[in-house]
């Protein structure tokens, strides 16, 4: 069998390049002078751009929106599985936390990084405490309904609403831990991705 011919190594890994194999383009210095490098490096170059590329000049308006809207919905899907099942399942905080994160990711143009981390950890506690209060006052309105009082409104003063959140996670502590795993999700979830070192 027949040996490939090396023609040349590449700059940026030192690996050998056979011949038909190399990958080569002007190098910043000048137009004459040329950079030759293997196609794995090539490949990883590529890679490293488009990574960088996901966390620039993110869509923060669209984020945003995007983010409460999938925290609205979160909040109403949490809502309903616990009046229906009477109970909590952590699998669906990971859900909330993973449609929070890859609704703002989608809402700024793709992009991933830091503030579209605090924007996805934001609109995950939205959801929380927006499902807390929900899921409080549904319970609060059949106790008081069972007891002959007259039903409540949704909307409440602010303070009342804070109220029947603080006691809900009061009465039932193990909800903050479904809070951290969905503030986790969304955290991990839109985070930067890390670019493979050329010649790794």
């Amino acid at each position: 069998m027949e040996r490939e011919r090396v023609v040349t190594n590449c700059i940026r890994c030192g690996a050998a390049i056979p011949e038909g194999r190399a990958i080569s383009f002007p190098d910043k210095g000048g137009q004459a002078a040329r950079v030759t490098i293997c196609p794995t490096c090539a490949s990883t170059s590529l890679i490293a751009r488009g990574v960088k590329a996901e966390t620039e000049d993110p869509n923060l308006v669209g984020a945003l929106a995007f983010g409460l809207g999938a925290a609205t919905l979160s909040a109403l899907l949490w809502y309903g599985i616990v009046v229906l099942t009477n109970y909590q399942l952590g699998i669906v905080a990971i859900a909330v936390g993973w449609l929070v994160a890859q609704a703002v990711m989608r809402g700024a143009g793709s992009k991933r990084g830091p503030r579209l981390q605090a924007l996805s950890v934001a609109c995950t506690l939205v959801a929380m405490a927006l499902s807390e209060y929900v899921i409080v006052h549904y319970f609060t309105a059949q106790s008081m309904a069972q007891r002959g009082y007259g039903s409540i409104p949704l909307l409440l003063p602010v303070e009342t609403m804070v109220l029947f959140v603080v006691e809900g996670l009061k009465g039932d502590p193990l909800t903050l831990l479904f809070w951290g795993i969905a503030v986790w999700q969304a955290f991990t979830l839109s985070a930067a991705r890390r670019a493979p070192q050329a010649g790794a």
